[in-house]
């Protein structure tokens, strides 16, 4: 990412979680990134930490398809398109899982201002061809700081 094309954004990522007979789970992040535009899509990194664990995640999106990309402690690489299963892979300490996600939703609601929006994404997790649950992303950024 050049420079010239990048604005720093503060990020607020919130997960829910839900798995079959239990209560949703939900998790809030909060972090500061960079966005890009390229096209149609968006860019955006950030870094994570999850239980002591660092990552370096991207996550690219535009109306109806979206990935994300986890290096560092963690790697994983998952793709979205909507209303159609898609592979990915995650790997951890143990080694490389694949899984498959089936995208219900995607809203990309971005404003006038490339560095304020708003990412929502729905989808069932499958590992071995078994859910693992029914997840939901909403991300939401804002200007940030130089």
């Amino acid at each position: 990412m050049s420079d010239a094309l990048t604005a720093p954004v503060k990020l607020k990522v919130i997960t829910t979680i839900t798995q079959q007979d239990t209560k949703p789970e939900q998790y809030e992040l909060w972090s500061e990134g960079t966005i890009m535009q390229k096209r149609d899509q968006i860019y955006l990194r950030y870094e994570e930490v999850q239980e002591g664990q660092h990552m370096q995640t991207t996550l690219r999106f535009g109306q109806e398809d979206a990935i994300i990309i986890r290096n560092g402690d963690i790697k994983m690489r998952m793709p979205f398109v909507l209303g159609q299963a898609q592979k990915g892979h995650y790997n951890s300490e143990y080694g490389q899982l694949p899984i498959v996600t089936l995208t219900k939703e995607i809203k990309f609601e971005p404003s006038e201002s490339l560095q304020n929006g708003r990412f929502y994404l729905q989808y069932e997790l499958l590992i071995g061809g078994q859910s693992v649950g029914d997840y939901a992303l909403e991300l939401n950024y804002t200007e940030g700081n130089k």
